[in-house]
């Protein structure tokens, strides 16, 4: 992962971060990840999972259909237009029961989810496919109905001037990918209050 950060960009595309991202989904469902890898002639990856029970998959919905459990008090809203991250956040959520967890792949949607519903929290990705993370937030500031949620920056932008920007533009948090579990809970509990404040060994 670093020699791959510091490796040129004018010939091979990305980051660097998919694998990382790839395992932390797979134990966030509780299975894992392997690798075979020969010199000079490829590597092979594989991944184990738990076998599903029998009628415990949940229906899949159609489109942006927002999830709601009405038995929890806290929600958050995740506006993230990548999958694989969506993914890992949902677990961790499914895994705290603490809160649940709205969704939206675009700004527009994030917003109206926000008007909507009013989460405690919303966690928003900066580069997404219709208007970026800060025109969201300005949107988001200027709406009485959603001026005073707190909304933390989810990006992997990770250089100190990235992280400074999006604090002067009013984010309250800047947490970079790949996203570390205890540090995501750690900055939302802050925005619950003080029953679901517990001890972080508590809160999965």
């Amino acid at each position: 992962y670093l020699q791959r950060l510091q490796a040129t960009r004018d010939t091979v595309e990305g980051t660097g971060i998919g694998l990382s991202l790839c395992k932390r989904l797979v134990e966030a469902m509780q299975g894992s990840l392997g690798v075979q890898s020969i010199p000079d002639e490829g590597s092979t990856f594989w991944i184990e999972l738990p076998a599903a029970q029998p009628g415990s998959m949940e229906k899949q919905q159609k489109g942006d259909t927002p999830s709601v459990q009405a038995e929890l008090h806290h929600t958050v809203l995740y506006v993230e237009d990548n999958a694989a991250n969506l993914r890992v956040v949902e677990a961790i959520f499914r895994r705290t029961r603490k809160a649940s967890l709205l969704s939206a792949t675009n700004g527009a949607f994030g917003l109206e989810l926000a008007r909507r519903y009013c989460p405690d929290v919303i966690l928003l990705d900066i580069h997404l496919p219709d208007m970026d993370g800060y025109a969201v937030l300005e949107a988001l500031q200027k709406d009485l109905a959603t001026h005073n949620i707190p909304v933390i920056a989810v990006s992997a932008d990770a250089m100190p001037l990235d992280i400074e920007r999006a604090l002067r533009a009013g984010f309250q948090h800047y947490i970079t990918k790949p996203i570390m579990v205890d540090q995501l809970l750690e900055v939302i509990y802050q925005y619950f209050p003080t029953e679901s404040a517990t001890n972080p060994q508590d809160r999965n």
